[in-house]
């Protein structure tokens, strides 16, 4: 799979859990999660693919996401 293609489906992954996630305390842990499991994956994975996907860039959209879910987590109250 190409690094577009990942980076696409990335967005809209981000685009639907930031859209449709509402709960506070759910926004808040899948963000550390994420983050935590992005910053996890950077150092570990490297330059590794698993069924054509880049587990290094997959890790670096990771914390992306979690942060972005992290910093707006009161955007619904």
């Amino acid at each position: 799979m190409s690094e577009i293609t990942q980076l696409v489906i990335a967005l809209v992954l981000f685009f639907l859990l930031d859209r449709f996630l509402k709960p506070y305390v759910l926004r808040k842990w899948l963000g550390v999660v994420l983050a935590a499991a992005g910053v996890v994956g950077c150092v570990v994975a490297g330059q590794n693919r698993l069924l054509g996907v880049d587990l290094g860039l997959l890790s670096v959209f990771a914390v992306a996401i979690g942060v972005g879910l992290f910093m707006t987590r009161r955007r619904f109250e």
